[in-house]
């Protein structure tokens, strides 16, 4: 942590700056200490990381963050591919108009948007409710422009309408109440910031993608309860499965034919590591909702966003200026 983020960060029950107690502190970084509030509150630094947590996470949280931490330790290599994800997430957004800029980034996994937004913004806080927010520095480490924190998105230790720039890609889903999520990130944009999130598709049942995710749904309630190791063994053949039915045949011969809305379609762009990835995402999270355009585009519409954009293809991509 640098002492800098001191100017950024606040409690986040009473909104008070903190006092800080450096108990180590190593090229600038300080590595282990204490932020202490003027409520009571006292909040650890470990291994660089400010742990700015809520006494305890109800259950349902607890099992997600323990869910994703299992996959960004078990996933966390950084690999190029990560650009084109990137790239995909960000169609919606003019990176032109963003160099310069503060930016958020909620719920950073290990770290693989973080890497690239990093090298756009001319600073970025990412936060991560799990442990993965350790791999996220890990993979992150050359970059001096990035803060981490472990934090929850409904316990946010940021000052309010700070941020130029918020994003949060494929976290809202799978919170207990979505759009409080969505409030809470809208709350610390500055007038004119912009917001992008990626959510879930709800299909109809005139889509056969209706059909198709059906099962996995149903299967959900089985996995959710297995054990992350048990869980990551039976993806394989999944994957396996999914890359052979689906992806393999769209990448050879039906993409020029069908240029969208093949199930499975985008994962032709990428290595079958990704999908192996996905699959133990898609059916480990305790919790995942999903929304139609109508929904999700009330959101924004709701929170008075101006110039909204949204792209479909494997979920909503949207951004908004506030």
């Amino acid at each position: 942590m640098k002492k800098s983020l001191l100017n950024l960060i606040c409690c986040p029950f009473c909104k008070n700056s903190f006092d800080l107690e450096i108990t180590q502190e190593k090229n600038g970084e300080i590595e282990e200490g204490s932020l202490f509030c003027s409520c009571g509150k006292v909040f650890p630094i470990i291994f660089g990381i400010p742990r700015i947590l809520p006494d305890t996470l109800p259950d349902k949280k607890k099992e997600t963050a323990e869910s994703f931490a299992f996959e960004w330790e078990k996933f966390s290599q950084m690999r190029d591919e990560w650009q084109k994800n990137f790239d995909f997430y960000f169609k919606p957004v003019d990176r032109e108009d963003l160099k310069n800029k503060i930016a958020l980034e909620l719920g950073c996994g290990n770290g693989r948007h973080t890497f690239y937004a990093g090298k756009i913004f001319k600073e970025l806080i990412s936060i991560d409710l799990s442990r993965a927010i350790d791999v996220a520095k890990a993979n992150n480490k050359d970059q001096n422009n990035i803060h981490f924190i472990q934090a929850d998105i409904y316990y946010l230790p940021l000052k309010e309408k700070f941020f130029d720039f918020v994003f949060c890609l494929g976290v809202l889903h799978h919170l207990p109440t979505p759009e409080q999520g969505f409030e809470k990130l809208v709350n610390l944009v500055k007038q004119g910031g912009g917001v992008l999130i990626y959510v879930y598709h709800k299909f109809s049942k005139k889509d056969p993608k209706y059909y198709i995710l059906a099962p996995v749904t149903l299967l959900r309630k089985l996995t959710t309860k297995l054990s992350h190791k048990i869980l990551y063994i039976l993806c394989y053949p999944i994957a396996i499965l999914s890359y052979l039915i689906f992806v393999l045949p769209y990448k050879y011969l039906f993409k020029y034919f069908v240029k969208e809305g093949w199930p499975l379609g985008t994962y032709a762009n990428y290595s079958f590591f990704v999908i192996l990835n996905d699959t133990f995402d898609r059916f480990s999270a305790p919790i995942e909702n999903r929304y139609s355009k109508e929904e999700i585009l009330a959101w924004y519409q709701r929170s008075s966003f101006k110039n909204i954009k949204i792209l479909a293809g494997s979920g909503w991509r949207l951004f908004g200026t506030k």
